[in-house]
């Protein structure tokens, strides 16, 4: 496994590890003002460079977002484009590619079915645009209308 592979991974489990140590169980982990309660923040991020150098296009990243994302949080979603980089320690590569962030916040109690949902859509993303992995972060958040 590539060394960038490995930090992605350990990032995450930190990351969960920490959230996990903060939360008491009985308020989603935080404590939130009045009038917002709690939520589970995802955020992935999806690079558009697909492994033969081509890139994904507006039209094919707004068929996986109508086709796989969409269908699966119709609640709502924010994406928005992002410029990223990451080093391939195995091809001694830096790549600069253009990227899409998918935002998506759930109700804490929904936390563990929004996962594997947003795994899912990783995967199909992986598979479909040739894809090495999609970076993938959480955090808890209050949110309200």
């Amino acid at each position: 496994m590539a060394r960038s592979a490995t930090a992605l991974i350990f990032i995450v489990i930190t990351s969960a590890v920490l959230l996990a140590a903060c939360s008491d169980g009985s308020d989603g982990g935080i404590a939130c003002p009045d009038g917002l309660e709690p939520f589970v923040e995802f955020n992935f991020y999806f690079g558009l460079e697909k492994g033969d150098g081509s890139e994904v296009s507006e039209a094919e990243w707004r068929a996986f977002l109508a086709e796989e994302v969409t269908p699966r949080f119709p609640d709502g979603l924010t994406v928005f484009d992002a410029s990223g980089q990451w080093l391939d320690t195995e091809a001694d590569r830096l790549y600069r590619e253009g990227t899409k962030v998918l935002n998506i916040l759930v109700p804490v109690e929904s936390d563990e079915e929004a996962k594997r949902a947003l795994d899912e859509i990783a995967d199909d993303y992986v598979e479909r645009f040739d894809q090495q992995v999609v970076f993938k972060t959480s955090r808890r958040a209050c949110a309200g209308f």
